[in-house]
């Protein structure tokens, strides 16, 4: 894989992470409890934040790495003579679709009419 595309990767995971990291914060209230699945103990909303902010230092620092603090990726996005890669676009726009037939049929379970029989109408 090519250094342009490992690190593309990986901001592209932080950019999941963080959108996550905005649905909990907006869906959990501040007291919430849950169950850490690692380890089966209670925890707290602020337990998950911060479990999700250390993913996410996690991934910069393999970022930093990778680019040796930034200095191996000189030129590598500014190319002008740069092609897009065709089959890269093709599995994004896959994945993109997959997310939101996902979602739809997330919703769709959610919003499911409760059975009433012809009886229980007045």
């Amino acid at each position: 894989m090519s250094l342009a595309k490992e690190i593309n990767k990986k901001l592209d995971e932080i950019i999941d992470i963080k959108a996550e990291l905005i649905k909990l914060k907006k869906e959990l209230s501040s007291g919430a409890e849950m169950t850490n699945i690692q380890t089966g103990k209670p925890a707290t909303k602020e337990d998950a934040v911060k479990v999700v902010e250390g993913m996410i230092a996690d991934l910069e620092a393999d970022l930093s790495k990778l680019t040796n603090n930034g200095q191996n990726v000189r030129g590598v996005f500014d190319n002008e003579f740069y092609i897009n890669d065709v089959l890269q676009d093709k599995q994004i726009s896959q994945e993109l679709e997959k997310k939101k037939l996902q979602i739809k049929k997330n919703q769709n379970k959610t919003k499911k009419k409760p059975n009433k029989n012809i009886k229980d109408i007045d």
